[in-house]
């Protein structure tokens, strides 16, 4: 596949299994030699055992920056995600099957290589306000505890788990834990009574649907300041999907919970519902807020929207405008056609204050007289004598024009082979001229005596160029 294809395509992958997934593992090793005929030559059998762990992620993520790739919709994001599902995009392409909701591991039956759907262990799942009218018990901000109030009283004294139900329901002591667990560990929580649980959670077969790994070309993809961009052009995430579209005109609340051999209340079918009375604490890995807009949110519609649009006659100024009281009929001008005021530090050391607007202008404007072409931003200045202030956006459009030019890397490699070839032809030409004007008297002697030997003029002429008194 070409690099141009790669770079077109997106690969969906079913899911990426781990070699082991977390846990404490007993490693048993044996040794004895039989005969020819299968018989023990020795009773007594070399045997020895290993222990280790897997440290993986389970009630919390040790570190979510470098764990979550991204969420959608973003934090704290306003738009039109009524037809949208939340999902959860992660780094580690192995994490949704780390762990699993069922009682007893996912067996894979063989099948002429045809992998089954495996369940995944995280859900992400979505709440607003009309759930807490329905559940007035509901609290939709987390609450910070310790892993021993997942445990009942009878596992652990010190537990507040009360009459809720949660992973470790019929531990009779805190043996659940892993070996780089306490019971003292911070755990985000929220208790979610069980019929709403059964209202909003996935089945078994839609967590065997709701997780996959995708890989496709991250070259153009923005990166941190400060951080180097990924060596490999294409990159693998894994992503988890939640079940439930946001509501219209409502603050969503999206979680992502663990699911852990929590299959006994799990909905069965897709109505949802459960036998089972109380409420559920769930262990909450991550949670995000984003508001859902019934009307249309693209960036036209937010346009026509503002100064008060709305499916009306066209505002008069549908540009954001920066307001001062007071301010004399020059400023209050500039304002309204979009400009800002913003400090300027200048090449002599100075600052200053001067204006600035983007490149998309409320009104007619009147293209400013500069002369092309411009070495230098500051070539680009203009000055505006009613405010008595620079106006740098010509300025700054040509920073940001150049430094996007020089990311192109055939334009820069362009450029610096146009400027070198250039260079190279000034000096060429500089060189002709200094040759000429030494050569000019052995020329003209040697056009005017054709028959002359030129040999001892040219002889006479390069000692006094190497001289130095040649004119």
């Amino acid at each position: 596949m070409s690099d141009l294809a790669a770079h077109e395509l997106v690969t969906f992958i079913q899911h990426q299994l781990p070699g082991l997934a977390d846990g404490s593992y007993k490693l048993e090793v044996a040794q004895h030699v039989d005969d020819a005929q299968g018989r023990p030559i020795s009773g007594d059998t070399l045997s020895r055992h290993y222990r280790f762990a897997i440290r993986g992620e389970r009630f919390r993520l040790r570190n979510p920056q470098a764990t979550i790739a991204s969420t959608f919709p973003a934090d704290n994001a306003t738009g039109e995600y009524t037809t949208v599902l939340p999902h959860v995009v992660f780094a580690n392409t192995s994490l949704p099957w780390t762990r699993y909701p069922t009682k007893d591991p996912p067996v894979a039956p063989g099948g002429r290589g045809a992998d089954p759907d495996v369940p995944t262990w995280l859900a992400v799942l979505v709440l607003d306000a009309d759930d807490v009218a329905a559940f007035p018990s509901l609290a939709l901000d987390p609450v910070t505890r310790v892993l021993g109030d997942l445990f009942p009283e009878a596992a652990h004294k010190d537990s507040k788990l009360g009459s809720c139900h949660s992973y470790f329901d019929d531990a009779t002591d805190t043996g659940g834990l892993e070996i780089d667990e306490s019971v003292d560990d911070p755990v985000q929580t929220i208790d979610l009574p069980l019929e709403l649980f059964g209202e909003v959670a996935p089945t078994l077969g839609d967590l065997a649907l709701s997780a996959h790994v995708r890989r496709l070309a991250v070259d153009n993809k923005p990166v941190v300041a400060g951080e180097t961009p990924a060596a490999d052009t294409l990159g693998s995430f894994s992503i988890v999907v939640g079940n439930r579209l946001p509501q219209a005109d409502r603050k969503s609340y999206a979680y992502l919970v663990s699911l852990e051999r929590l299959e006994r209340f799990l909905p069965t079918t897709a109505n949802g519902g459960t036998d089972i009375d109380g409420a559920l604490r769930l262990a909450v890995l991550h949670h995000w807020t984003f508001n859902s807009k019934g009307a249309t949110a693209a960036f036209v519609d937010r346009l026509e929207r503002l100064n008060g649009r709305d499916g009306g006659a066209d505002a008069a100024n549908t540009n954001l405008v920066v307001t001062k009281d007071g301010a004399s009929p020059p400023v209050e001008a500039a304002l309204t056609a979009g400009y800002v005021p913003l400090d300027h530090a200048l090449r002599t050391g100075e600052t200053t204050v001067s204006w600035y607007r983007g490149p998309l202008s409320p009104l007619d404007r009147e293209p400013a007289a500069i002369d092309l072409p411009i070495s230098s931003p500051d070539q680009a200045l203009v000055f505006d004598p009613t405010t008595g202030l620079f106006d740098a956006s010509l300025a700054a459009a040509w920073t940001i024009g150049r430094l996007a030019a020089l990311q192109d890397k055939s334009f820069a490699s362009a450029l610096y082979a146009w400027k070198k070839g250039l260079a190279s032809a000034v000096v060429n030409d500089v060189e002709r001229r200094i040759v000429a004007d030494a050569l000019s008297g052995l020329l003209e002697a040697a056009a005017a005596t054709p028959s002359t030997d030129p040999l001892p003029l040219l002889q006479d002429t390069m000692a006094l160029l190497r001289s130095g008194d040649a004119p």
